[in-house]
């Protein structure tokens, strides 16, 4: 039996492989073509199985989103040495997100709103998108399996609060199926107001797991601050939520109670069809190890955001 602790190499990687050597798709834009030779079998299999990818946020110094870089306006380090950028996009790619809503007993009279702003998530997206809706509390359920379409599945209005909270397990579980989607740009939107309380899984794993997948992690937190103060082990999951969600190129939201929770679902709909993503080969592959990465953006004026590590 598999280590649970152990992560394999992601099916991520494996789909890239598939879908790069069918049909003589390749993941590079027409100008990267032109400059490489024809792949001999040793380029394809260079190519399919270490290729990283990193999805890019720009914005402008007005708080939009900066668009019309070229791949020259970026730059791509690991571990702190300079690496050549062989793949980028800048298209309004589709992108595959799984929204959480936190079940647990807490969450009683903020479920409804919590709800009500995924169904709004999913009537944004368009025909190459896909969502899974998943709910946690003392089990982890998938509400919704992956699906384009506007409606979101009946049985989310079933959903009702209660028991403790398995919000590492449900991130474990919610990761995986990411890991094994095609789309370049992957998220998960996380709606919560507490701790985990409940999981075997451990923090740590999630953020390694997180790393390897290629997943964005959006973290909105309902914790109301008009009402008793959180305890210390809230308010250290609360910044752990925050640094999943920085180190993985995402953001962490304060929506109290759940207000404007709607506004912030949109938001997180128009920064993935915003992004920029860019690739570049690891120099010694995936070696199993973690190593860090960062960007720069050679423009003036501009902010950025990008996941700091790969696994």
């Amino acid at each position: 039996m598999n280590d649970p602790q152990r992560i394999a190499c992601p099916a991520r990687r494996l789909w890239l492989q598939t879908w790069l050597g069918v049909g003589g798709v390749a993941l590079a834009t027409s100008r990267l073509r032109a400059q490489r030779p024809a792949p001999t079998e040793d380029d394809t299999l260079r190519l399919t199985t270490e290729l990283a990818l990193v999805n890019v946020t720009v914005m402008d110094d007005k708080g939009g989103y900066a668009r019309g870089l070229r791949q020259e306006d970026f730059a791509i380090f690991q571990d702190g040495a300079i690496q050549k950028i062989e793949h980028f996009s800048a298209e309004d790619a589709p992108f595959c997100a799984a929204v959480m809503i936190d079940a647990s007993d807490s969450m009683r009279a903020k479920l409804g709103r919590a709800r009500a702003a995924a169904a709004h998530f999913q009537s944004l997206i368009r025909d190459q998108d896909a969502v899974a809706v998943y709910a946690f509390g003392s089990v982890v359920e998938q509400i919704q399996d992956f699906s384009s379409s506007r409606a979101v599945s009946p049985r989310l209005a079933t959903a009702r609060a209660g028991g403790r909270t398995r919000l590492y397990d449900g991130l474990r579980v919610v990761i995986e199926a990411l890991d094994a989607r095609p789309e370049q740009r992957r998220a998960i939107v996380l709606i919560s107001d507490g701790a985990d309380t409940a999981s075997d899984t451990r923090p740590q794993l999630v953020a390694r797991q997180a790393s390897q997948a290629d997943v964005l992690v959006y973290a909105i937190d309902l914790h109301d601050p008009r009402f008793p103060s959180r305890s210390p082990e809230d308010a250290r999951h609360a910044a752990w939520l925050s640094d999943l969600a920085t180190a993985t190129g995402g953001r962490y939201f304060k929506s109290p109670g759940g207000e404007h929770l709607e506004a912030r679902f949109g938001e997180v709909v128009a920064e993935l069809r915003a992004q920029y993503t860019i690739g570049f080969y690891p120099p010694n592959g995936y070696d199993g190890r973690t190593h860090s990465i960062r960007v720069v953006v050679r423009r003036p004026n501009v902010t950025w955001r990008a996941r700091k590590s790969y696994s």
